[in-house]
């Protein structure tokens, strides 16, 4: 992460007289938009190597204030990002940073606190052409009560458009918190190894390694509801899965410090626990 983080700072620097002559009519980052405890705005990226474009929704929480990942547990608000306003907009795609667990003594949210960056992917429909980016993103923010909050924003990204270079260096950041995708039952230092099917739900076991001083695990499955894991006393994982439609997939998410891996299952696959 280091060596890719100097080489981001390096790059980013080198864009800056570029990004100066740039500015005047299509600056990088979009303005601040301030909701309650929450400040934000769009930042852009260099383009991927697919010929993709890069970008950002950052967010700059108050001290002691938290906002929600995709499931946010019982007491949270599911972030929402709507880009169908865009125009040139072929594909477009939040990359969720890894989160934390929040224990306010009765139950478990899972979200994050401070900055926050989602990397954004998106293609254009015709790459020789700007995507002028508008998003609306509904949220939910906390520090005793859950807050409901939305903000429109906007950002033209233009060909050849350079990137604002500390907001460059924070992408990048983010970028490496975006889990990996792994498979269950893979033979790696952080792993989900099984799962199984019990009377409440399902039982996970992963490996974390050794060294790893967070070690936790989060889950979430399309179009449907299930519980922030609780750890058992054997050192596993129970999730319970809500009323309703069972889904088809789940994603568990294992978290060793700044590290995560996502690995979709399907329930059907599943075995039942002895």
């Amino acid at each position: 992460m280091i060596d890719r983080l100097l080489a981001t700072v390096l790059a980013a620097f080198m864009f800056l007289p570029a990004h100066r002559a740039s500015a005047l009519g299509n600056p990088p980052v979009s303005d601040w938009v301030t909701e309650g405890a929450a400040k934000l705005r769009l930042v852009a990226g260099t383009p991927a190597a697919d010929g993709s474009l890069r970008a950002g929704l950052e967010i700059r929480l108050d001290p002691g204030w938290k906002t929600y990942w995709i499931n946010p547990g019982p007491t949270g608000l599911p972030p929402r990002i709507d880009a169908s306003g865009s125009a040139n907009l072929a594909a477009f795609e939040p990359l969720w940073p890894l989160p934390r667990r929040f224990q306010d003594g009765v139950s478990s949210s899972v979200g994050y606190a401070g900055t926050l960056v989602v990397p954004l992917r998106i293609e254009a429909k015709d790459r020789s052409k700007a995507v002028p980016l508008r998003i609306r993103f509904s949220f939910g923010i906390c520090e005793k009560i859950c807050v409901p909050a939305e903000a429109d924003l906007a950002l033209r990204l233009v060909p050849g458009l350079q990137p604002d270079a500390f907001a460059a260096v924070q992408l990048a950041a983010f970028e490496d918190r975006v889990p990996k995708r792994g498979r269950l039952g893979e033979d790696a230092p952080l792993a989900v190894l099984s799962a199984a099917r019990t009377t409440e739900g399902l039982d996970v076991t992963v490996r974390f390694p050794e060294k790893a001083e967070t070690r936790d695990l989060f889950a979430s499955a399309p179009g449907a509801a299930v519980s922030v894991p609780r750890r058992l006393e054997n050192g596993d994982f129970r999730i319970k899965l809500k009323a309703g439609p069972s889904p088809k997939e789940i994603r568990f998410l294992a978290v060793a410090d700044n590290e995560a891996v996502e690995v979709p299952v399907a329930l059907d696959d599943l075995p039942a626990k002895p």
